[in-house]
């Protein structure tokens, strides 16, 4: 009797153990996958594979960008606002300490222009006044 009492209490500690040493997937295999979905236009599978990664491997090297990712699809190849805003929010939340500082400002800039026309932005509509400028002057000047 002695022995079954022993036998049933080792039996779920075996399981957890068991359980709790699987291995998780490769971070580098799922970037890369993530990266191919992407390359595809598959990009709802691309957004899954990517918020995969962020889940499993939180601290990786591939975790900051593969969230940035997530927003940057969403926003612009999805056209889900609402989610991308909150996949940058998440990203500047977890990882703008330790993030390329590049990325970070993009994600602030996608933030504050997220769902603005074109000719709303008063960044791009700058840039594009300029270009007309540049483009007139040089037609001006050939004989």
């Amino acid at each position: 009797m002695k022995r079954i009492v022993i036998l049933l209490s080792l039996v779920p500690l075996v399981l957890l153990l068991a359980v709790g040493c699987q291995k998780k997937p490769a971070e580098d295999q799922m970037f890369n996958e993530a990266k191919k979905f992407q390359e595809e236009s598959k990009y709802s599978e691309a957004v899954a594979s990517y918020e995969k990664l962020v889940q499993v491997h939180p601290r990786g090297k591939y975790a900051p960008q593969s969230q940035f990712m997530v927003g940057f699809i969403l926003a612009n190849e999805i056209k889900d606002l609402k989610r991308a805003e909150a996949a940058y929010q998440a990203f500047l939340d977890k990882y703008s300490s330790s993030a390329d500082s590049g990325m970070v400002a993009s994600a602030q800039w996608e933030l504050k222009n997220l769902g603005k026309d074109i000719n709303e932005i008063q960044d791009l509509s700058g840039i594009m006044q300029q270009d007309t400028v540049a483009v007139a002057d040089s037609a001006k000047a050939k004989p």
